[in-house]
């Protein structure tokens, strides 16, 4: 019995004494892109892609190759059905496209590129919204935590004044009334802190979550906020940058280039087509006991060109279905317009809430600051008889609220300026 018991205790005494890690904002992002499995399937779809390229630039560039083998075991001229290797024919060819007026070499290494090209845009955006979701998931678990040291501190002072409100009820100097309302006050207050800390430790589990800890395993986070080093107002040269880096923009823009290669190929081929191609053949390889063996004998190349026109009645249909290509392209050309308006208006409300958030986290600093102060000398008054029961307790909510609201400042100005950093196509994982 002892045997089974010395582990467990140690367990439960190594988990009370475990320290709780520290975490900053980028240490937290980092962890969590390390431990994502959206991220490892994102770096798999992207080294498809990066296959997929190497593979489409070695089809345009080298010649294709087939070998063929064939043997006829039954015909009217040898009526005896079976396999003879003598009578086996080979050959092995190889082709090469050099021209294609509608889908050519250089179509198709322009499209494999561009492939190659968004799928590493889209890499980069999984990436942000990893990063992006892990900010949300550190802000909640410290705007959580923060709140408990809040809730702690108005229930201190709840308590405070429910112990004086008795002491001068005993002394004839209160009203029960006045009693009653501060102990219904203390125990909101209670109740409170345990929905605070209920909240936290479900942030907790969250926080944990992305970066595959124990759900419960403690942890702490430490917020250094960027408001100090922000310079208002910011510069209008960001909506340029924008235009140029952020992420979601440019694979738009690669899938519209996608677009006009398509619709370009699709418009051509409904035109007379012109393709050149290059060939070599030889037959008689003499492989695996066949005959042949000589390869001087008979190799054959030709390099040869045709044109062809398939068309529709009266070629209507040909028409028809170019405009369809030029349609989808004036269509994603319109989508790149209202993305562009979009974003412009994006960054630059961004900088406003921004603006605001600052001016907003300095007057909660304050407030805070002054409640605090106000909350210290009325509880020292209200002690000695002299402040109102109504103004203490309007001055502890005030100092509650603005606690509270100053929690949510710090969190909302730091996720906005991570946010604008991704309007700008900035990597916030960096």
């Amino acid at each position: 019995m002892e045997k089974i018991l010395a582990p467990a205790v140690l367990t439960v005494i190594l988990a009370v004494y475990c320290p709780a890690q520290t975490f900053t904002p980028k240490a937290y992002i980092k962890a969590a892109l390390d431990a994502s499995i959206t991220m490892r399937k994102a770096d798999q779809a992207f080294k498809q892609a990066e296959n997929s390229y190497k593979t489409a630039v070695l089809d345009a560039a080298l010649p294709s190759f087939t070998l063929n083998m064939s043997e006829t075991l039954y015909s009217d001229s040898d009526p005896e059905l079976g396999f003879k290797k003598s009578e086996v024919d080979s050959s092995l060819s190889a082709a090469l496209n050099l021209y294609d007026s509608a889908a050519g070499p250089l179509y198709k290494l322009k499209t494999a590129k561009l492939d190659y090209r968004y799928a590493e845009v889209e890499y980069l955006v999984a990436r942000q919204n990893e990063a992006v979701r892990a900010l949300n998931r550190f802000y909640a678990l410290y705007s959580a935590q923060r709140r408990i040291g809040t809730a702690r501190m108005n229930l201190a002072s709840r308590e405070r004044q429910y112990k004086d409100t008795n002491e001068q009820y005993q002394s004839g100097t209160r009203s029960r009334i006045e009693i009653t309302q501060s102990e219904g006050d203390k125990l909101q207050s209670e109740l409170s802190l345990v929905q605070a800390e209920t909240a936290e430790r479900k942030a907790l589990m969250a926080f944990n979550e992305l970066i595959n800890a124990e759900p419960d395993a403690p942890q702490t986070v430490e917020v250094s906020t960027r408001s100090a080093e922000i310079k208002l107002p910011l510069p209008k040269e960001d909506v340029a940058r924008a235009l140029e880096n952020n992420f979601s923009l440019r694979r738009q823009k690669l899938s519209m280039e996608k677009i006009r290669l398509t619709s370009r190929s699709g418009v051509m081929s409904k035109y007379p087509r012109l393709k050149v191609d290059a060939g070599w053949r030889k037959t008689a390889l003499g492989v695996f006991g066949t005959p042949g063996g000589s390869w001087d004998g008979n190799p054959a190349y030709s390099l040869g060109a045709s044109l062809s026109f398939p068309f529709g009645f009266l070629g209507a249909q040909n028409y028809l279905e170019a405009d369809i290509s030029r349609s989808a392209l004036k269509s994603a050309e319109l989508d790149m317009e209202n993305a562009v308006r979009a974003l412009k208006t994006s960054v630059l409300s961004a900088q406003k809430d921004i603006e605001l958030q600052v001016k907003s986290r300095q007057l909660l600093d304050f407030q805070v600051k002054a409640q605090t102060e106000t909350i210290d000398n009325l509880l020292t008054e209200y002690s000695l008889g002299g402040a109102s029961f109504l103004q203490l307790d309007s001055s502890q909510t005030k100092l509650l609220d603005s606690s509270n609201g100053q929690i949510t400042a710090v969190n909302e100005l730091d996720l906005a300026l991570a946010n604008y950093r991704v309007l700008l196509g900035e990597k916030i994982w960096e």
